[in-house]
């Protein structure tokens, strides 16, 4: 980069209140941040979230049933029924994916977090070992940490639920990804010496805590959230299951 580009850059960050120097760091903790692949974690909360919706969608057009007098014919095995789940999740998954699944929200809380936690002395070490062969190992170890926590904290208390009609292709690829991410991050640690000492140095093992638990903790904070919000967020969208109900209801009148 020239002077002028320079001096350019430094007065347009300064006009933003931002200084270089954190700017910098900035790119590099986005660049970290970039290393990771939280794909199964994603898809570990797209399998709960996924479970959540339809249970919500299912009760409200069980509810709309006795409300209107639909009758026994207005049941999950009806077409119509389906139709007006269908429309519905749809929509809900929708919101879904930009509330969670796109992530967009983690990568800013994920700075702060690096921005706080680590100097720009550390961020360049850990972006100078991380980047080798056995750095992305190490990275992919990491990565299933969060995942192996994200499941946990949703399994051991009881949430998922595995067999529930519907979400069977959202199961299937939480454990595909899963059990691959799991083979993919194994290496022989013995072979390895510099992994090692990477993960014992003190930074190494700030790293691999703060990204394994506090990241992990936030995809489950944010899978609860997201969670809590599918009721309200229904009721915004049940007009959209109408033009079923008023088909079910001419046919059922002959």
């Amino acid at each position: 980069m020239n002077a002028i580009k320079l001096a350019l850059l430094c007065a347009a960050l300064l006009a933003l209140g931002v200084s270089p120097a954190r700017a910098d760091k900035t790119e590099k903790i986005e660049q970290l941040v970039n290393l990771h692949d939280l794909k199964t974690s994603v898809a570990v909360g797209d399998f709960y979230l996924k479970q959540q919706a339809l249970l919500a969608v299912r009760g409200y057009l069980a509810r709309i049933g006795k409300e209107q007098g639909l009758g026994s014919q207005w049941n999950p095995a009806n077409p119509y029924w389906k139709d007006a789940e269908d429309t519905l999740m749809r929509s809900m998954m929708k919101e879904v994916n930009r509330k969670f699944s796109n992530l967009e929200w983690l990568s800013e809380e994920w700075t702060d977090l690096d921005r706080r936690e680590f100097s720009e002395q550390d961020i360049d070490l850990l972006l100078e070992h991380l980047k080798t062969d056995v750095g992305r190992k190490q990275v992919m170890i990491v990565d299933h940490g969060v995942s192996v926590h994200v499941m946990g904290a949703l399994t051991f208390t009881g949430k998922l639920q595995y067999e529930l009609q519907g979400t069977e292709a959202e199961r299937a690829r939480m454990q595909e990804l899963y059990n691959a991410e799991d083979d993919a991050m194994r290496f022989d640690i013995s072979e390895n010496p510099e992994g090692t000492r990477f993960a014992m140095s003190k930074v190494g093992k700030r790293y691999f805590v703060n990204t394994i638990l506090k990241v992990s903790g936030m995809i489950s904070r944010r899978i609860d959230q997201t969670a809590a919000a599918l009721p309200a967020e229904l009721q915004t969208k049940t007009g959209e299951a109408q033009t079923a109900v008023e088909a079910f209801r001419k046919a059922k009148s002959g």
